[in-house]
């Protein structure tokens, strides 16, 4: 009985030997079958480029990669919209097909189940591709990118004034929409040559880029160095004229060029000069007539110490510079409307509201008999028609005094037939200030009580 089992007991573990072994043989089998499929055939996960080829033998694998390339198109991702060229339109084409034999020549088909296991992602084996550049390029010509409806030039950065800081600012560089098609063209070769899906032009790397940006040293520069020209505050200040060359005014006076070097408009500031400071501190407008007394701006040296005073970027307070000088403000002040009489010339005029309105000849006192005019500042007292002069027995149309305490004044002389010359060193007045009749009667008409009278040589 006993005997019975081992006997059956034996040929169980036989038949399990048998079948183990027989299982045995048959993977050892399959997977040297799969040793032989995978030495004419790639492995799993096996690229060339970004095709996937595996399983496929050379021959196959061949077909499969040209029909891809030819049905291959690149995507022109765009702002508004899309567009294609195709692998034909670029001339593309495989130039290294052969090459992928010894791929798998190289393949060592007895670790095909390790590949298959433990290898998802096999390194993409490079595509030698050629493109056509003259059909690529006449491709991208062909894009209706490269022919914006509305062509947008790509704009520098730029050196502002901001009014609310008061101060200069950099405002950004702009992209435009114009493509620079060598670097665009470039980049759409390389897509061909990756076999990319798409390039994107909704990126501005593509478009014409400005040359000067809000980071470039040229800008950073030219903001601050016209941020330091604000600090040269210019207070002009002569008597009690006073006026203040603000901010505003030199941001007028600065510009800066396309390439960001910084100067000086100088119409600008000649204009400043003429309009402002000339307005305010000229005594005199128009031309001034020699031997009258008047304050005059000189343009072309003041619009020059304005630069110096912006270049040194400090303030300072100061006088204009004159061409032509009058008295000392500090001390006197005539103002705009006032008489001038020059005993030098023997000549007088009127000046109202900065303008020469009347001049006359004129006679003024005796020098050789002791009764020269005095000189200095006066007022003219009062006027008056037909006035007797009872200390010289004189009876004068139109009397003007202007030193009461003396008797002095203006009036007509009908018994002279000349004026000016040189006729008061000894045949001139009493003191007082001779004038034709007719000029006589005209500047009474012209002036009032306490009209400025400025008499000297």
């Amino acid at each position: 009985m006993a005997d019975r089992k081992r006997r059956r007991s034996h040929r169980r573990k036989s038949r399990i030997r048998r079948k183990i072994n027989a299982a045995l043989l048959g993977i050892v089998a399959c997977y040297f079958l799969g040793a032989l499929f995978f030495n004419t055939h790639y492995f799993p996960n096996t690229k060339v480029g970004n095709i996937d080829i595996s399983f496929r033998s050379l021959t196959s694998a061949k077909k499969h990669l040209e029909k891809e390339l030819g049905s291959y198109q690149l995507k022109i991702e765009e702002p508004e919209g899309q567009e294609t060229i195709s692998a034909q339109d670029a001339g593309l084409a495989y130039t290294n097909l052969d090459s992928i034999r010894d791929l798998l020549k190289n393949q060592q088909a007895l670790l095909w189940g390790y590949e298959a296991a433990f290898v998802r992602n096999h390194p993409n084996h490079a595509l030698q591709v050629q493109i056509d550049d003259a059909k690529l390029s006449a491709a991208i010509d062909r894009l209706a990118c490269m022919s914006p409806a509305q062509p947008q030039e790509s704009q520098n950065a730029k050196v502002v004034y901001d009014k609310k800081n008061k101060a200069y600012v950099i405002q950004n560089e702009t992209i435009g929409n114009i493509v620079d098609k060598p670097h665009f063209q470039q980049g759409v070769k390389e897509a061909f040559v990756n076999l990319d899906s798409s390039v994107s032009l909704k990126e501005p790397l593509y478009y014409v880029q400005p040359q000067y940006t809000a980071t470039s040293k040229e800008v950073i520069d030219a903001r601050d160095l016209m941020n330091a020209y604000l600090k040269a505050a210019v207070t002009y200040k002569d008597g009690d004229l006073k006026i203040r060359m603000t901010k505003t005014d030199i941001t007028n006076f600065l510009k800066c060029s396309n390439t960001y070097k910084v100067s000086f408009k100088d119409k600008t500031i000649r204009k400043y000069v003429k309009a402002k400071l000339s307005k305010a501190f000229n005594s005199i407008d128009g031309d001034i007539p020699s031997g009258l007394t008047a304050w005059r701006v000189s343009v072309d040296q003041e619009s020059k110490n304005i630069v110096k005073n912006i270049k040194a970027k400090k303030a300072v307070t100061r006088k204009p510079v004159y061409s032509n000088e009058g008295l000392d403000r500090d001390e006197y002040n005539l103002g705009r409307t006032f008489i001038d009489v020059n005993i030098s010339d023997q000549h007088m005029w009127y000046v109202e509201g900065g303008k020469v309105v009347f001049s006359s000849d004129v006679v003024t006192g005796n020098v050789s008999s002791g009764h020269a005019t005095t000189t200095g500042i006066y007022h003219i007292a009062y006027r008056q028609r037909d006035h007797l002069m009872v200390k010289y027995n004189s009876f004068v149309h139109y009397w003007m005094p202007y030193n009461t305490t003396v008797g002095v004044g203006f009036h007509d002389a009908s018994w002279r037939s000349s004026f000016g010359g040189q006729i008061y060193r000894t045949n001139g007045s009493h003191g007082c200030i001779n004038m034709p009749p007719a000029k006589a009667r005209e500047l009474f008409y012209m002036i009032s009580a306490g009209t400025t009278v400025y008499v000297h040589y």
